[in-house]
């Protein structure tokens, strides 16, 4: 049997960052990669999309590809990635409103923003909306479930499931006390959650209404969903490794099945 994992490859927030203060973090933006026997499933496409290895596509010939929302920082990967351009395959783009994929993606993609438009092309690509609960993923046993999330504009969180096995991807959210006891039912026993932690508890008194939450609480609300393994997601760019090091020991101390996401973690599931 094929091994089933995620990998991360991209862990960062806002704007991608570079250099060796990054270097073990990593500096590309949200995008996280989700192999199953059957189907591969990548989660937003920020600059980490870039990391995808060539051989899943060419091998697969399909991406479902699922996006959180449409901030410029979780799409930018899109119009440098190879695959995009590679018409032997084809790319399923899902979000909470299939239309407005199309529309965020044009607007993206034109002067004076873009020299080149969505008609350059060469994947054969849809636009899906995850309307219906629990929403089955073409061609496989996989459902997906999702979470309206509060974030400026709107953000989507999902949670794959398929045999006995469930991944739960919640970025770029705002949790207030309501709001992590849905999350934490929303999660309920995940086989991997991974949860947006952008800010200190210090920071996040000086960034309310951002749309991202404290690490402190994220790693609380992991561990009272009871997930057998949880990821703190989408870093500051202002925050380095050593200071991303020192907040993870401090957090594991407490909760130790929290931990940083890095990019080029592989989790077997």
């Amino acid at each position: 049997m094929e091994r089933e994992k995620v990998t991360i490859l991209g862990a960062r927030g806002s704007v991608p960052v570079s250099g060796a203060k990054y270097a073990e973090y990593g500096g590309a933006t949200a995008c996280v990669l989700l192999e199953t026997t059957s189907e591969i499933l990548v989660f937003d496409a920020g600059s980490g999309i870039l990391n995808l290895p060539e051989h899943i596509w060419k091998e697969h010939k399909r991406i479902h590809l699922f996006l959180s929302h449409f901030h410029i920082d979780h799409l930018m990967g899109i119009p440098m990635s190879p695959m995009m351009y590679d018409e032997d395959i084809e790319i399923l783009f899902y979000a909470a409103d299939k239309a407005a994929i199309e529309k965020a993606l044009n607007q993206m993609m034109k002067e004076p923003l873009w020299a080149i438009g969505t008609d350059a092309f060469l994947a054969k690509t849809r636009y899906c909306s995850v309307s219906k609960e629990p929403y089955p993923v073409e061609g496989s046993s996989i459902t997906v479930k999702t979470m309206q999330t509060t974030h400026p504009g709107g953000s989507l969180a999902y949670r794959i499931e398929w045999e006995e096995k469930s991944v739960v991807y919640a970025t770029d959210c705002e949790l207030d006390e309501e709001e992590s006891r849905r999350m934490e039912q929303f999660a309920k026993d995940a086989t991997l959650f991974i949860l947006d932690a952008q800010y200190t508890g210090e920071e996040y008194e000086n960034c309310r209404g951002y749309g991202h939450t404290a690490m402190e609480r994220s790693a609380s609300v992991i561990a009272g969903s009871a997930s057998k393994k949880g990821l703190l997601f989408h870093h500051a760019p202002t925050h380095t490794d050593d200071q991303l090091y020192e907040i993870e020991k401090q957090l594991h101390q407490r909760w130790n099945q929290v931990t940083f996401a890095k990019e080029g973690d592989i989790i077997t599931l």
